[in-house]
């Protein structure tokens, strides 16, 4: 594993990720292969949206998933490839924010609105100053809070997509955590085995209900 030159981690993406990396050619291919998937799945929508805000947050996804999908194929050193990354969830969650208060004619109450923007400086300092661990969770808590927020504004169809996100976003959260504290234990009991696809083959469930979801908005 590589020094990380934040605080003490464990936890080093793409490093530490459950799929033990290849000395040649693709360094995780399984993981490799999913989220090339995922990237496909998001252009499929990407090419027939016609609404600016929804095309700009398309394009934040692909980018945020192709980069994704290199980290998988080649490790560049240090944490490169997260400060990469993880600018363009703020672009996610900003974009959300905007659809849903376009679609909805909603904006956040001042409690929520001061509760985001505690939550983004949390991010930013996490992601400054601390482990990995820190500022994916904050990210997905956004991301989480501000579909939940949200959830009563919307239309019967539109609740039962934002109930599928929200538990596939729970279950990536388990499934990060799982890896995190159990990867050690699990390979040394199955060495071989790409446990890392469990969480990316959640992703690429989790790309086609949020693209179609975001193109129908």
């Amino acid at each position: 594993m590589e020094d990380n030159n934040k605080v003490a981690d464990d936890f080093l993406f793409p490093y530490s990720t459950c799929e033990t990396p290849n000395k040649e050619g693709i360094v995780q291919p399984f993981s490799f292969i999913l989220n090339c998937i995922s990237c496909f799945v998001i252009l499929y929508f990407l090419f027939q949206t016609k609404k600016i805000w929804n095309f700009l947050l398309l394009v934040s996804f692909l980018l945020f998933e192709g980069i994704h999908t290199f980290s998988h194929a080649v490790h560049l050193p240090n944490n490169i490839q997260v400060s990469l990354i993880h600018p363009l969830v703020y672009f996610i969650n900003i974009f959300y924010l905007i659809i849903f208060c376009k679609y909805t004619h909603k904006l956040p109450n001042i409690y929520f609105a001061f509760l985001l923007f505690c939550l983004f400086i949390f991010d930013i300092y996490a992601f400054i100053n601390l482990a990995f661990i820190y500022y994916f969770t904050s990210a997905m808590i956004i991301f989480i809070f501000i579909f939940m927020y949200y959830y009563n504004y919307f239309e019967r169809k539109d609740k039962q997509y934002i109930k599928i996100i929200l538990g596939l976003a729970l279950t990536i959260i388990f499934l990060f955590y799982n890896e995190h504290f159990n990867c050690k234990t699990m390979l040394s009991v199955f060495p071989n085995f790409p446990f890392h696809i469990f969480p990316e083959l959640t992703g690429v469930i989790t790309f086609y209900y949020i693209s179609k979801f975001s193109f129908n908005l």
